[in-house]
């Protein structure tokens, strides 16, 4: 018996995002922990983690390009035209977000898989905004912003020397200090699922009739979709971007339980709720301005030499950063 390409896609998906959620789960992989440990911790355990996940992503992804097995040229991160408008603005409204909120998309999927209600409303909030900017009422306005903030380019990628002297800037900083194991292990092998996600979309989605969207792990627009699918199961067609997401679910769960860390929190404050709600809708807007999440950006469009991403994923950073450091004073 053999699977439909939708269905091989779909599995193959689930079982990414599974590896995901365990590894993130275990490390505390995050760009947001990355971002706090450069600014609190010589070590900066988070930062190097990500930072070698970023470069592995990177090298792994372009040796396939460059040995002929990927195409990458209708890939979704590859737009013919720069939105620099959208990864400037977005990528910072991003960066906002994941301070009040936690954490990116996948983190908060990570958190909510361990009990964390805090997550559960927030990712809730960020995949309802993040649709409503892609086909929703934020829609009109996302694409006034694009057409007049948009610029042609000439190639769909950055020139490889970029992703090359990145890579070694980033093997280098991630292992210039001695962390422990389990960061650099999980920041390799999350580095490792870019090239997995378009391999199953190029490869088991391949189908001459009904061929997969060439895209690899990211949550921003699959947040929405995977709302917008559990309310229209029937008919409705599961895709990369929501089996991934369930995979997360599914593989942090485990080891939430696994290691005795499941446990239900609330907010304490109404306020709080409300500082959430906006992280999270901040993050929603954002994430579809920026063409991605941390994830999305950070490691499948920096590992597909996307410009869009090393646009976005500084402003996220920075935004982040300054965010932190704003609220450290009001709480000082």
């Amino acid at each position: 018996m053999f699977l439909n390409s939708n269905v091989a896609v779909a599995l193959a998906a689930f079982a990414i995002g599974a590896a995901f959620g365990a590894l993130a789960r275990w490390s505390g992989f995050c760009l947001r922990g990355a971002v706090e440990d450069a600014l609190t911790q010589p070590q900066a355990p988070r930062l190097r983690s990500f930072l070698l996940a970023m470069a592995v992503a990177f090298v792994t992804t372009q040796a396939l390009v460059l040995s002929g097995h990927l195409d990458l040229s209708k890939a979704v991160v590859l737009p013919q035209s720069l939105f620099w408008g959208g990864a400037l603005l977005g990528g910072a409204l991003f960066g906002i977000g994941i301070v009040l909120t936690g954490g990116c998309g996948t983190r908060l999927l990570v958190l909510a898989a361990g009990g964390n209600l805090r997550s559960v409303v927030s990712f809730l909030v960020f995949a309802l905004v993040a649709y409503a900017t892609i086909r929703g009422i934020l829609a009109p306005a996302r694409s006034l912003l694009m057409a007049e903030s948009s610029v042609a380019l000439g190639s769909q990628t950055l020139p490889l020397a970029v992703g090359v002297i990145f890579a070694v800037v980033a093997f280098g900083m991630a292992l210039w200090r001695r962390v422990p194991a389990r960061y650099l292990v999980a920041g390799a092998l999350i580095g490792l699922l870019v090239p997995a996600g378009y391999l199953v979309t190029t490869l088991l989605g391949g189908d001459e009739f009904d061929p997969s969207t060439v895209e690899s792990i990211n949550v921003t627009r699959a947040g929405g979709e995977s709302l917008v699918y559990l309310l229209i199961w029937t008919g409705a067609k599961i895709n990369f971007g929501i089996a991934f997401v369930g995979g997360i679910l599914v593989g942090a769960a485990v080891v939430a339980v696994a290691q005795g860390e499941f446990k239900l929190a609330g907010f304490e404050r109404p306020a709080d709720m409300l500082s959430y709600a906006l992280g999270a809708a901040l993050m929603g807007v954002g994430g579809v301005l920026a063409l991605g999440c941390t994830i999305g950006n950070g490691l499948t469009g920096v590992a597909s030499l996307a410009p869009t991403s090393f646009i976005a994923v500084p402003a996220m950073v920075l935004a982040a950063a300054a965010t932190m450091k704003w609220r450290w004073r009001k709480q000082a």
